[in-house]
């Protein structure tokens, strides 16, 4: 068939040809002209480390006063959740008792943002050794805080913290978004 007047079935060819090669063009003029697109796939992490540092481990208390220290996530992964090995001495005298809590913002006159800050496991007793552990996330470089609440100090007593994270399932899940 010729198309040597514009009849309409002449037309239509001539449009279906025309956005036929306009489809298969579009995805390199828009990558060319930098317009932004959708991409799906997958990704993996290949490597990576974690871990949490206190910036204090040993904590002494010959008093009943709170005390507070930082911990920090100084991997290369976000962390869903992190454990304490936590050790408390035997004093010479008296029964101390041991509280620890955290709180995402700095302590200020021992309040967690006007708050009491959420307990870390349960009530720590002199002689013990224990793990704790919270599942606030932590992401890279952030920081979270802690203090230590004392009942009973009459004697010196010893505090040792241990942080720790446990693979993989202290690890954040990878976030997968579209753009």
């Amino acid at each position: 068939m010729q198309c040597l007047t514009l009849s309409r079935a002449c037309r239509t060819v001539a449009t279906a040809t025309v956005l036929l090669l306009g489809v298969g063009l579009v995805p390199q003029i828009a990558s060319a002209t930098g317009l932004h697109g959708r991409t799906t796939g997958t990704e993996s992490v290949t490597a990576g480390t974690w871990g949490v540092h206190a910036a204090t481990t040993s904590f002494t208390f010959t008093s009943s006063t709170d005390q507070t220290v930082t911990v920090t996530n100084t991997g290369t992964i976000a962390l869903s959740a992190e454990s304490y090995g936590v050790t408390v001495s035997k004093p010479s005298t008296g029964a101390p008792t041991f509280k620890l809590y955290e709180c995402t913002t700095a302590w200020s006159a021992n309040k967690c943002a006007g708050g009491a800050g959420t307990q870390i496991g349960g009530t720590l007793n002199a002689n013990s050794s224990t793990t704790v552990s919270i599942s606030t996330a932590l992401a890279v470089s952030a920081v979270i805080y802690l203090q230590w609440e004392p009942t009973g100090v009459t004697s010196s007593t010893t505090i040792t913290l241990s942080p720790q994270v446990t693979s993989p399932t202290q690890l954040r899940a990878a976030v997968k978004t579209n753009q």
